[in-house]
């Protein structure tokens, strides 16, 4: 196995093991590193041929960097295996893109980075003056996680781009017309980057 293929491998499983599809190089290194000496046990500098199959991985698409906080996002697998474990019920192999994503979106509940969406920005929409809010059977309001600038698009798991919404705006930021679409894009992204300064300093 090549160096690039058996450094994607390790990211795919690595995010496999932890739900989540950001990963930071110390800590892939730190789970990968036996793999990466049984595999080439000549190599002297494992973590920077690493750094190097990472680079590579991010000029193929496979891969993206996240700005200023060091970690990366897996790109290339529709789904992980926590993933297809909450759409087992939902046969989204030969959804368009769009759709797909909004399918993953709305019913995968318990990734990483919708719970952390919910816990920062909470269960209400994020829509001025929505009130498009119910509560669940075991009284818990009923919110979807939605990536303001779609996956496919080039867009981040990261908190910056992920929003909470009521199932209405939700459908609304996937399905109206692309004028609109932008619209509650910028708005979106300029509430989720002023609650963050604001909450995080």
């Amino acid at each position: 196995m090549q160096w690039k293929e058996l450094v994607y491998q390790q990211i795919i499983d690595f995010c496999n093991a932890n739900g989540s599809r950001t990963f930071s190089i110390g800590d892939l290194f730190e789970a990968s590193v036996s793999v990466f000496l049984s595999h080439y046990p000549n190599n002297k500098h494992p973590r920077q041929k690493l750094a190097e199959m990472l680079q590579q991985l991010r000029d193929d698409g496979l891969v993206s960097f996240l700005g200023n906080s060091g970690n990366y996002t897996l790109r290339g697998v529709d789904l992980l295996d926590v993933e297809k474990e909450e759409l087992k019920a939902i046969d989204v192999s030969y959804e368009a893109p769009l759709r797909r994503e909004y399918l993953i979106e709305t019913y995968v509940r318990n990734v990483t980075w919708a719970r952390k969406a919910r816990e920062t920005f909470g269960c209400y929409c994020m829509f001025d003056a929505c009130k498009n809010s119910f509560l669940r059977e075991d009284g818990t309001p009923y919110i979807e996680v939605h990536h303001i600038v779609p996956l496919f698009e080039g867009g981040e798991d990261s908190l910056p781009n992920l929003s909470v919404l009521c199932a209405h705006h939700h459908k609304m930021a996937h399905f109206s017309a692309s004028r609109t679409v932008s619209e509650i894009q910028t708005m979106l992204l300029e509430r989720t980057k002023s609650f963050l300064g604001t909450h995080l300093c």
